[in-house]
């Protein structure tokens, strides 16, 4: 026998102790570490450990993606020097972070990211634990909304959160995430995305980035949280569906630019623990009003009760977003659709 485990080119596996990474996004890896160098098949199965067939099978699951992969007879394989990959070590070099994103878990493909993400949380993965996906077949956004997730133009992961907290303060972790995602991008850009509650970032009025923090408690208390994130980095205004075009962005579309995905995956993990040390509510409330321009504007909300009207005043202690209506009362709404005439 060889010793080399058989491995599955494109699964998911979910151990007792949370996930591990693919074969197929570790040969993307290999490939990506080495842009500019043909590689022989028999050299990548040898460094992970796994049959030659394993590594085949890889290769056709990242071309399918619509990675370009070229083959040189008697040199081996080459990744299309264009892409950008996310290389596990070389996050974890430029992390400087002590938990979060710690380990990091990549797929090339998932359904979404915070239902495997809960699963490995379920069967004990730690806090801090990332899973990232290049594509979601399925992403999820807020109100059951999907969430449009090429390969290898944005950033979609998700975060396991075990912090000591009561389920009704979990708020923090949403606001907070949209504070540490603006800071980041603004260090990275010198754009400023103006944030909105409660968990979009906006671009020149567009979407750039939003979140989906999906909770599990015994009680009142938090027993962990998932922080689901998407991105748009590298996309072109031609890259989006053409019912997306008038009302999605990307940091691309925003500065003419592209970026290092893995630099800025770094610079928000660092943010992120950043914001949430000490958890602080009123630091977060204040550091959230400060980077929004909803404050004092008119806005609608479309919530389970009824649509809300009004003049969005400030963010309440529970994380309400607090409504001045016509009639001079204040509202206080826990959850809904900012939209329709919102002018902010």
């Amino acid at each position: 026998m060889s010793g080399k485990r058989p491995c599955n080119p494109s699964g998911t596996s979910v151990r007792t102790d949370g996930v591990e990474t693919p074969i197929a996004y570790r040969v993307l890896e290999a490939l990506g570490g080495r842009r500019t160098a043909y590689v022989r098949v028999p050299d990548i199965a040898d460094a992970l450990s796994c049959k030659h067939d394993d590594v085949r099978g890889a290769i056709g699951a990242i071309r399918r993606l619509g990675y370009s992969i070229s083959e040189r007879s008697g040199a081996g394989i080459r990744l299309d020097t264009e892409t950008d990959v996310i290389v596990r070590s070389d996050l974890l070099g430029r992390l400087g972070t002590r938990a979060l994103g710690r380990p990091p878990v990549c797929f090339l493909e998932l359904d979404s990211t915070n239902a495997l993400a809960t699963r490995a949380a379920l069967a004990g993965a730690s806090h801090g634990t990332v899973v990232l996906a290049e594509h979601q077949k399925a992403g999820r956004g807020r109100l059951g909304r999907t969430w449009f997730s090429p390969p290898g133009a944005g950033l979609w992961f998700s975060l396991i959160l075990r912090y000591e907290l009561t389920v009704a303060r979990t708020w923090m972790l949403t606001l907070g995430a949209a504070v540490a995602l603006a800071d980041a991008v603004e260090a990275l850009t010198g754009v400023h995305p103006d944030v909105r509650w409660p968990n979009d970032l906006y671009l020149n009025d567009r979407k750039l980035a939003g979140i989906l923090t999906e909770v599990r408690g015994g009680g009142d208390r938090l027993d962990f949280a998932v922080l689901g994130i998407g991105i748009n980095v590298n996309q072109e205004e031609a890259d989006f569906p053409a019912g997306l075009r008038d009302t999605a962005t990307s940091i691309r579309c925003g500065t003419g630019r592209t970026y290092d995905r893995t630099g800025l995956l770094a610079d928000v993990l660092r943010s992120l623990e950043h914001v949430y040390a000490g958890l602080d509510a009123e630091s977060i409330r204040g550091r959230w009003a400060g980077k929004t321009r909803m404050l004092g504007n008119p806005v609608f909300i479309d919530t389970d009760a009824g649509p809300v009207r009004g003049v969005a005043e400030d963010v309440g202690s529970d994380g309400a977003l607090l409504v001045r209506g016509a009639d001079g009362g204040l509202r206080r709404v826990l959850a809904g659709d900012v939209g329709g005439d919102a002018k902010v």
